[in-house]
C-alpha cells in the first residue's frame, strides 16, 4: 500500500511524497534521500535535535522516550507538537499527516 507524507521544508516550500510502509527507517531519512534538508548529525539516534520537525496537521499517538524529551528540552523552537524526525517511523500512523523541518532560523 502506498502512503503520503506532507514536509514543509526549512525554506516553507512543501512537498507531498508517497512512500511505502518501513520503505526507510524513519522520516528522517525519507527527508535526506529526498534532498529536502540536510538533517541528522548523529544518523538517527536521538541525539542532536538536528532533525527537529513540527506536526503541523494530524496527531502523533506515539509517545516520546526519554531520549528524545532531553533532546528536544535544549532544542530551539520547541513547542507540544515537537518531535525528533530520526523518531518517527514510516507506517500507516502518519498518512497525509504534514510535518515542518524547524531549524535555529525557522
Amino acid at each position: 500500500m502506498i502512503y503520503k507524507v506532507n514536509i514543509i521544508t526549512s525554506y516553507n516550500e512543501l512537498y507531498e511524497v508517497d512512500f511505502k510502509r518501513y520503505e526507510y527507517p524513519n522520516l528522517m531519512e525519507l527527508i535526506i534521500d529526498n534532498g529536502f534538508d540536510d538533517i541528522g548529525e548523529c544518523l538517527g539516534r536521538g541525539l542532536c535535535g538536528t532533525c527537529h520537525v513540527k506536526i503541523m496537521s494530524g496527531a502523533m499517538e506515539d509517545t516520546l522516550d526519554k531520549t528524545e524529551k532531553l533532546t528536544l528540552k535544549k532544542t530551539y523552537n520547541i513547542d507540544t507538537n515537537s518531535r525528533l524526525a530520526c523518531q518517527i517511523m514510516l507506517n500507516e500512523k502518519i498518512n497525509n499527516m504534514t510535518f515542518k523541518i524547524i531549524n535555529d532560523n525557522t
